[in-house]
């Protein structure tokens, strides 16, 4: 065939597989976005890292990666994966929801008349009822959200029931706590930064569950125990002489009624009540220092863990939206100054809801009046400023410099 070209057939080009953008959504356990997280995807040879809201965009995925695995990674989050199948054409995906990776909180040691962490940094207890919160979780519901809205507005301590059949009175019945599951309920609250006061009875008595309780909660730190709750009642009267005070654990021997001191010796902390009080506003702070040091020569932290249930109870009946918030701000700045804390006491708190948007605007308040206070204030000299009081003033209290001031409107 000499004389003829040589033609090779040219090479066919290969195929042009359409890319498509993917994107991966990542967020937490109740459902907070998660920035920063290393996203990646089996057969794509890219790594993305998702924003501040929580996604990571593939813009050129090839349409051929139908079957893949997705990765996500966070230095603060428990590694997280699962099997995608990609449609064709851009896609939205949730990757699994990441669990924080638990670090304990340091404990809550007494110092003066307040706690403070066990690093040496002072604390101020911002608390709110949650009393049917461990129930609740034992028996399946998910109470990230809970956790996640009380955080975020800016508590730090949660008060809840572990002993009750309280159907009654809207708060729930919980007889058969699981003990065995109690270290894992406190370390969920941790993951959220919150502490957790157990309460042990209310209107039901087994002489069993203190000693019960104790063990379950030794070995974790952010855990403070109350033997009972306004225990000069007829309704949660115990046989006090029965229970031994724990070690390793703060606690207190419990509360009395309304404005009551509890006339039992005390053991690391007082609790106290206030629940429609008049004047509570400057009560919530004043008198829960006051009140022990005169009755008790005690002058170790006091903690007004119950004060009148929001809206409906004292100090909130017929006062409009501003004097609710107003209220709520003087009450928590009072204790902050004056006593080791206070607790926002709610309806939804009684079954451990997520607030109301009233409420919600009320807790806002709370935890703002406690946070204003400075906690370089709190081992200040105490006393009144009445020289600063007006027309609209109940009442200015003072710890040490001028700087460390709470004025409690009428």
């Amino acid at each position: 065939m000499s004389g003829w070209p040589w033609h090779r057939p040219k090479p066919k080009p290969p195929p042009i597989i359409p890319k498509r953008a993917i994107t991966i959504w990542v967020k937490a356990v109740g459902g907070a976005p998660v920035g920063g997280a290393s996203v990646r995807l089996d057969g794509h040879p890219e790594v993305q890292t998702t924003n501040g809201d929580g996604y990571a965009c593939f813009v050129a995925v090839s349409e051929a990666l139908v079957d893949t695995h997705l990765f996500v990674i966070h230095s603060q989050y428990h590694d997280a994966d699962k099997h995608l199948t990609l449609h064709p054409g851009p896609g939205s995906y949730d990757a699994p929801p990441l669990v924080p990776v638990f670090v304990p909180l340091p404990r809550l040691v007494v110092q003066g008349h307040v706690f403070a962490l066990e690093t040496g940094e002072p604390f101020t207890a911002i608390q709110c009822s949650d009393f049917n919160l461990l129930n609740c979780w034992q028996h399946g519901e998910d109470i990230t959200p809970v956790l996640a809205q009380r955080r975020d507005v800016g508590f730090n301590m949660l008060r809840v029931w572990t002993l009750y059949n309280l159907a009654a009175a809207n708060i729930g019945v919980f007889l058969d706590i699981d003990y065995a599951r109690v270290p894992a309920f406190l370390q969920l609250c941790a993951s959220y930064g919150l502490y957790v006061e157990f309460t042990a009875y209310t209107s039901t008595e087994r002489v069993t569950h203190w000693d019960q309780l104790v063990a379950a909660c030794q070995g974790q730190t952010n855990v403070m125990l109350e033997l009972v709750n306004e225990g000069t009642l007829p309704v949660n009267q115990i046989s006090m002489g029965w229970y031994a005070r724990p070690t390793g654990i703060l606690a207190s021997h419990g509360s009395g009624g309304a404005e009551g001191v509890p006339p039992w010796e005390p053991w690391d902390y007082v609790t106290f009540h206030t629940n429609g009080s008049s004047e509570e506003q400057r009560k919530v702070g004043h008198n829960a220092m006051e009140k022990p040091q005169v009755i008790l020569n005690w002058y170790g932290p006091v903690l007004t863990n119950e004060t009148s249930r929001y809206p409906d109870v004292g100090m909130w009946v017929g006062a409009d939206p501003a004097r609710r918030r107003a209220l709520a701000f003087d009450s928590a700045a009072g204790a902050a100054l004056l006593c080791a804390g206070a607790c926002f006491h709610s309806v939804s708190g009684k079954t451990s809801v997520l607030w109301t948007a009233a409420e919600l605007a009320v807790a806002l308040a709370w935890a703002e009046g406690a946070r204003s206070v400075s906690l370089a204030c709190q081992h200040g000299a105490y006393r009144r400023r009445d020289d600063l009081l007006t027309d609209q003033l109940l009442r200015v209290y003072q710890r040490g410099v001028d700087g460390c001031i709470v004025a409690i409107r009428k």
